[in-house]
This record gives structure tokens, C-alpha cells and sequence, in this order.
């Protein structure tokens, strides 16, 4: 496999990976910048020391789920994938809304077990109805669109964390870097990545963008400090962005075709799914139940799941065009 990242630039070779299943509003990540806490004075007495591997952990998984094992934590996404290629402007194709759930279980000695799921429907961007088809503005083709339908999508998280990537288990240290500015804590975690793409051009000649997936995450979380130091709080609320940066999705069948896919969100930690916009949990509940809640301790160490494999797992190859 072929990792880089930012650290590499700025802290030395290291190599990170996390899940290419899309992270969602409660998404798990890597740190790829070194730390940037700022001073914890204005917490007072609950100042939080981020350099400890713990104390940072536990602030992590209060900001991006709860320390009680049995609550599972509802994040929301929503924004715009828009086509960059070559020196052409960005162009918008589809909105996309999802969902994350999530649950973490302690394993002692600062180790936690992560179980999320992820679902996100694609919209169109003048009505925001959610698309069954699409017209693909650069093959003037109507596919069938694909949500994001990832069951399961697991880690291990600790201050040297192991995550299952397509059956490769990769370990890297993880401290994620956090900057205190008037009384807020900005956490952000990035990851960039090439990895052997699993949907290869020869099997997949109009679905796969080529050999290699090259992909880039950035989670930019905001929480005020008070909540996120508080020793009576075990989950501290959050607003963010998520920008992705990676291949063609297979069901637009643009094949090899130069260029690829930006993601532009916001996020949110909801609490509990009946938080949900009324709309979407509405259409989750009627179609897609099983993705309003994190999976079972029973799924632990199953493959987890992406955009790829959950497309080849139900779809066969389009024939290739004359």
C-alpha cells in the first residue's frame, strides 16, 4: 500500500490510514498534522492536558460520541460533491445528507472499541429530492445513483491505534491535535491516502477510477471547553465541516476519466437519531431502519465496509462502451 500524508512534510515519515468508507458526521479519523493545543487557562481548574495520551483520548471520544458504552451518539452531514478537473472552474453535480452512529466500549489500558454506521442519500441540488437516478452532465448518461450504505465501519482507538483497511491491519499513533482560542476547543483530524483501489479498471472498466484511490479527509469540530473539560459530562456537543477530496464514485460511471469528486458538508452531533431532520429519519425509518443504529459488540472484527465494496458486493460490471 502507498500512504502519504502532511505529517510526513512536517514530523517525519509515519504512515496513517483510516476507513475509505466515508467518515459521516461521526466518522473516526487520523491524525495527520502534529498537535496545536493552545493554552487551557480559561477552562480554570478543568483545563484539559491534550499532550496526555488519555486525557486527549477521552476528550476525543467525548466530542465525537459518549464514554458511556450503552449510549450510542447520532451525527448529521449534509453539503454539495462537485467535479474538479483540470484547469476547469469546480462544478456542482448532487447534494449529499447522511448520518453516523456510533458507540464506544472501553477496553481498559486506554484502548476503546469504535462501532459506527454510516448512511447518506445524494439529493438533487435545485429541488433536494433524494435521487434514484441522475443524469451524468459529462456522459449526458442516467444511472442509477447508490446511497452510502456502510454497516459496518470499526476501529480500535487508542494512543497507538490499529484500523482494519480492506483486511490490512494498519497501526499508527494516534493524538489528535487540538487549538483553544476564547474559550472554544477546534479539534481537527486529517488524512491523506493512496491505496490499491479494490474496484480494479480491468474488472471495472467504467466503474473504477483507476489502480490507484487517492483520497484526503479534513474534520474540523468546534465544542466549547467548559463542556469538553467538564467532569460531569461524559458527551460534549459539537458543529464542524468535512471536506473530502477522492475518485469518481462507481455509480457515475465516468470510468477513468481525469478529474475527481470534492465534498463540501457541515456536520453536527445530533444525540439521539430522533433528532434527525423529520424528512430524513422519516425516509431512513421506512427504508433503511438498520442504519439508525451502531452495530453490535458481536460485529467486532468483521471487514468493514466503504462506497467500493458495498457497490461491488451488489452491482456486476456495466460493459464497457463501443
Amino acid at each position: 500500500m502507498l500512504f502519504t500524508s502532511l505529517a510526513e512534510h512536517l514530523t517525519g515519515r509515519r504512515q496513517f490510514l483510516q476507513s475509505a468508507a466515508g467518515f459521516g458526521a461521526a466518522g473516526f479519523g487520523a491524525m495527520a498534522t502534529p498537535p496545536l493545543a493552545g493554552p487551557a487557562a480559561a477552562a480554570g481548574h478543568n483545563a484539559i492536558n491534550f499532550e496526555d495520551p488519555a486525557e486527549n483520548l477521552r476528550a476525543y471520544i467525548k466530542l465525537t460520541g459518549n464514554l458511556d458504552p450503552s449510549v450510542e451518539t447520532c451525527g448529521w452531514f449534509g453539503g454539495t460533491l462537485y467535479a474538479n478537473i483540470g484547469v476547469e472552474k469546480m462544478v456542482p453535480l448532487v447534494g449529499v445528507e447522511g448520518v453516523g452512529v456510533n458507540r464506544f466500549e472501553p477496553q481498559g489500558n486506554n484502548v476503546y472499541r469504535a462501532f459506527n454506521r454510516e448512511f447518506a442519500v445524494y439529493k438533487d441540488l435545485k429541488t433536494g429530492e433524494y435521487l434514484d437516478d441522475w443524469v451524468n452532465p459529462y456522459t449526458e448518461e442516467r444511472v442509477k445513483v447508490w446511497p452510502i450504505q456502510n454497516l459496518k465501519v470499526m476501529g480500535e482507538v487508542a494512543p497507538i491505534r490499529k484500523q482494519d483497511f480492506d483486511g490490512t491491519i494498519i497501526e499508527f499513533p494516534f493524538k489528535p491535535p487540538w487549538t483553544i482560542q476564547g474559550g472554544k476547543a477546534f479539534s481537527l483530524l486529517e488524512l491523506h491516502a493512496a491505496f490499491p483501489n479494490p474496484m480494479t479498471p480491468e474488472e471495472w472498466p467504467r466503474e473504477s477510477a483507476g489502480p490507484i484511490n487517492k483520497t484526503s479527509e479534513m474534520f474540523n469540530r468546534m465544542t466549547t471547553l467548559s463542556e469538553l473539560a467538564s467532569p460531569d459530562s461524559l458527551s460534549a456537543d459539537y458543529v464542524g465541516t468535512w471536506v473530502r477530496i477522492g475518485p469518481w464514485l462507481p455509480w457515475m460511471l465516468m470510468g477513468q476519466r481525469d478529474g475527481h469528486i470534492v465534498y463540501r458538508s457541515f456536520m453536527n452531533k445530533n444525540g439521539p437519531v430522533e433528532n434527525l431532520p423529520a424528512e430524513l429519519l422519516a425516509y431512513m425509518e421506512k427504508n433503511y431502519p438498520e442504519f439508525l443504529e451502531a452495530p453490535a459488540a458481536s460485529e467486532w472484527g468483521k471487514p468493514n465496509d466503504s462506497s467500493f465494496s458495498v457497490y461491488m458486493e451488489n452491482n456486476e460490471p456495466e460493459p464497457p462502451t463501443s
